[in-house]
C-alpha cells in the first residue's frame, strides 16, 4: 500500500494562513508517502510568493513532486515572462518543469502545460509539445507492470461536468492517445479550482482526478481541499477532500481496479 497526497493551486500572495497551515497539518497527519503538487504555487509569480511556497514545501516530510501553473509564470516582469518564463520556478520550487518520480509502488510522470502565452484571448490555456508526448510515451513504455502508472500537469485534459470554467490544451488529444495506449491509471491536475473524478467508460482511458484550490481564496464555488489515492497491487482508493466548518472531511470516493497487474 502507497499512499498519495495530491493537491493544487496554493497559490502563495492570496492565501488565508489559517488554512495554510491546517493544510500543512492534514499532509503530516496523513502521512503519504509521496505528495503531489499540480501547479500555481503563485498568485503573480512574484520572487516573494515563490519563498513562501518554497518555504512551505521545505516542511514537508514527504517527497514532493510537482510541475509548474500559469500562475507560476511571473504576471509582470514581461522581459522574464517570455525570455524565462520559469526561471523562478526552476530556482525556488524545482529544477525540473517535466519531471520523472519512482518509487517502488508507482510511477509518476509530470509535465509543463503553462506557457507565456497560446493562440487564444486566454493565456491561462494550456499546451503539450510534441516533445513532451513523445516524453511521456518513451517514459512510461518503461514502467514495470507491478507499478501504479500516474500522470500530473496543471490544467485539465477533459472539460469536467458542473465546473466553473472550461479549459483549452491543444495537443491534449494526442497525450491523451498516449496515456490511454500507455495504459495510464490516473491523471492529476487543478487550474480550475474544482475537485473531480471522471472516469472513462468502457474506455482504457485514464481515470481523471481534479483538486480544488489547497490554500488559496480565490474559490470557485468549492472550499478548499486535497486529494488522498491509496495505490494497492489491484485497485486504487480515491478520495476528495474538502475543509468544511474547521474541519477535513472526505465529499466523493471511487475505487478503481488497476489498469496492469502483477
Amino acid at each position: 500500500m502507497s499512499i498519495i497526497l495530491h493537491a493544487s493551486d496554493l497559490h502563495f500572495g492570496k492565501v488565508d494562513p489559517i488554512i495554510v497551515e491546517s493544510f500543512y497539518a492534514e499532509i503530516e497527519r496523513q502521512k503519504p508517502d509521496t505528495v503531489v503538487l499540480s501547479g500555481d504555487f503563485t498568485q503573480v509569480g512574484s520572487i516573494a510568493e515563490f519563498k513562501q511556497a518554497q518555504d512551505f514545501i521545505d516542511r514537508i516530510s514527504a517527497p514532493v513532486v510537482t510541475v509548474p501553473g500559469n500562475h507560476d509564470i511571473p504576471r509582470f516582469d514581461v522581459w522574464e515572462r517570455f525570455s524565462d518564463p520559469l526561471k523562478r520556478y526552476r530556482k525556488y520550487i524545482s529544477p525540473l518543469s517535466d519531471t520523472i518520480y519512482e518509487d517502488d509502488y508507482c510511477v509518476i510522470i509530470g509535465i509543463n502545460t503553462a506557457r507565456p502565452a497560446v493562440p487564444h484571448w486566454n493565456w491561462a490555456n494550456g499546451m503539450v509539445s510534441r516533445e513532451q508526448v513523445e516524453f511521456v510515451l518513451r517514459h512510461f513504455r518503461a514502467v514495470p507492470h507491478d507499478k501504479a502508472r500516474l500522470f500530473v500537469c496543471h490544467h485539465p485534459l477533459v472539460n469536467v461536468k458542473g465546473a466553473p470554467i472550461d479549459t483549452v490544451v491543444w495537443g491534449s488529444m494526442d497525450l491523451m492517445a498516449v496515456l490511454e495506449d500507455q495504459m495510464v491509471d490516473v491523471v492529476l491536475t487543478g487550474h480550475i479550482h474544482h475537485a473531480s473524478i471522471v472516469a472513462q467508460g468502457e474506455s482504457r482511458g485514464p481515470v481523471m482526478v481534479g483538486s480544488a484550490s489547497a490554500t488559496s481564496t480565490r474559490l470557485r464555488n468549492q472550499g478548499n481541499g486535497y486529494n488522498i489515492l491509496r495505490l494497492a497491487p489491484r485497485q486504487i482508493d480515491i478520495e476528495l477532500i474538502h475543509w468544511s466548518e474547521g474541519s477535513h472531511v472526505v465529499f466523493e470516493s471511487l475505487t478503481i481496479p488497476r489498469k496492469i497487474n502483477f
